[in-house]
């Protein structure tokens, strides 16, 4: 159990990855009660080396979607810096893995934290759109994520979420209390053959896996 536990946060002390997996089954109690939260796919994600999740950006709730059937992967994710100007706040982004980024002036220690935590073989939660969907349809993809895992070298999870958008849009300054919201899991890519395309050609194929998976989560929201 406790070997079971440390692999998920490799080098973590045991706390900080027994806080996260609270943190988690109190997201699952929310989830399955207001959202009606179903996943897939759990089984494509590898369950030791570096692993870079990537998925579309729906909402201010989708790393706590995607956290939740990866549990057995605890990730780093980015979030906006601006979080950390309430003490309370960054104390828990900070315990939860949290990187943060200055969204309208990113500097390359952001780049170079991402590529680290992969190299010590990590999970990592990027949204290559940059931010949240205004339409819910999935946005072009920026470069940012090719150098990552060209630097860092990781299997690439596509990951898509659906309704999401619907639950909370950034129109919105709180969450609707209730919806439907699913997260599908895709079949891992190597990054070499990524690495072997064109860096547009690459990002327009894992643009293209995301949404044909948010294609077919789009039916399991409305039934």
């Amino acid at each position: 159990m406790i070997r079971s536990l440390k692999q998920r946060q490799p080098g973590h002390p045991l706390r900080r990855i027994v806080w996260w997996h609270l943190c988690h089954m109190l997201c699952v109690v929310w989830f399955a009660f207001s959202y009606r939260f179903r996943f897939f796919g759990q089984h494509h994600i590898p369950r030791s080396g570096p692993v870079l999740f990537v998925s579309n950006h729906q909402s201010m709730l989708d790393p706590i979607i995607v956290g939740i059937g990866s549990s057995h992967r605890q990730f780093y994710a980015l979030a906006r810096a601006t979080l950390w100007k309430n003490k309370i706040l960054g104390w828990l982004m900070d315990s939860l893995n949290a990187i943060p980024v200055d969204q309208h002036n990113p500097d390359a220690s952001t780049m170079k934290r991402c590529i680290e935590v992969l190299k010590q073989d990590h999970a990592l939660l990027v949204f290559p759109e940059g931010a949240r969907t205004y339409s819910g349809q999935t946005e072009a993809f920026e470069p940012g994520t090719m150098l990552i895992i060209k630097r860092a070298k990781p299997t690439i999870v596509p990951v898509a979420l659906d309704g999401a958008y619907n639950a909370w849009p950034r129109t919105r300054r709180l969450p609707r209390p209730f919806g439907r919201i699913a997260c599908i899991y895709g079949e891992p890519i190597e990054s070499e053959t990524l690495l072997a395309m064109k860096p547009k050609a690459a990002l327009r194929h894992l643009q293209n896996s995301v949404e044909n998976l948010r294609l077919e989560l789009a039916g399991s929201t409305q039934n």
